[in-house]
């Protein structure tokens, strides 16, 4: 995981040269912050996986992915950037606990999760969507994020989910290892800078 106020100007002109869409991408952000963790997505894929160039990336239904190396999935939220690697497909998401993102709850959930969310809104809709977001980012084949199952630790088509909060962020990882395999010391700490 990488923080954006950690990328330090060298990291800037890495991702400019190595990763120009994503630096154009990131360019196009109104926020600092938001910036910043675009371009962190491309240092981490540097220092993670080692991708050197954006041409080594394919992109397969919105899933990126490298030819013949791991699985790997990208998300950012409120100046944060993550990575999850595996020997298996894997999705991931991390988002930032805001109330704001609440009133997407009626268009994104079941009624039986809106009524699981009910005892603790906040931390069990961010649980639910960032489960739903890791679905659609790993195992693909949906347009809607209703009908993707997040309230238990069964993932469609044999995947499993890691969920948890940390710092006011909701992680959750959809992979098809058992849940055990996957643990927050697997998603990489990356330091940049000096």
């Amino acid at each position: 995981m990488l923080d954006a106020e950690s990328v330090a100007e060298k990291d800037i002109a890495l991702v400019r040269e190595r990763f120009p869409e994503r630096y154009r991408r990131a360019c196009l952000r109104a926020d600092r912050r938001d910036s910043l963790s675009v371009m962190a997505g491309g240092v981490l894929l540097f220092r993670a996986l080692g991708v050197r160039s954006e041409s080594e990336l394919r992109c397969e239904g919105g899933r990126p992915y490298l030819p013949g190396g791991r699985e790997f999935s990208l998300s950012h939220s409120g100046g944060r950037c993550a990575i999850a690697v595996s020997g298996e497909r894997i999705g991931l998401d991390i988002e930032l606990m805001d109330p704001g993102n609440l009133i997407a709850a009626p268009a994104a959930l079941t009624e039986e999760e809106l009524e699981f969310m009910r005892g603790d809104p906040l931390r069990r809709f961010h649980l639910l969507w960032t489960r739903k977001e890791s679905v659609f980012k790993a195992v693909g084949g949906y347009d809607d994020p209703k009908p993707i199952p997040a309230l238990d630790g069964r993932a469609p088509r044999g995947f499993h989910f890691t969920s948890g909060f940390f710092d006011g962020y909701a992680v959750s990882v959809c992979s098809a290892e058992e849940p055990g395999q996957i643990v927050p010391k697997n998603i990489f700490q990356i330091q940049t800078g000096g």
